[in-house]
């Protein structure tokens, strides 16, 4: 998962999850997957944005297509210092 711009580093998986952010998921067409972005902002030397990228990786390890996603709504701009990912799941974990 990357913030912004395409060319920006994949975001580091957070300390604070559970164990398991390098086990695979498989995805049947149509599946779906869910993670979160945890986004820090302490107040200086902010990051913005206006969309986020991911990609996928196919069975074979080479990395698959990249899909970038722009925001919509009241508020299409984010800010961060730093940021993680949490694991990806077949299960939706989050009610938000």
């Amino acid at each position: 998962m990357k913030l912004g711009d395409v060319d920006s580093a994949a975001l580091p998986h957070s300390k604070k999850d559970n164990p398991g952010g390098n086990k695979h998921l498989t995805l049947q067409p149509g599946g779906k997957a869910y993670t979160a972005v945890n986004l820090f902002d302490y107040g200086s030397k902010n990051h913005t944005a206006q969309s986020f990228a991911l990609a996928l990786r196919g069975a074979d390890g080479h990395d698959g297509p990249s899909y970038s996603v722009d925001l919509q709504g009241e508020k299409t701009q984010f800010s961060w210092n730093e940021a993680d990912v949490l694991n990806w799941n077949t299960k939706k974990p989050y009610d938000f």
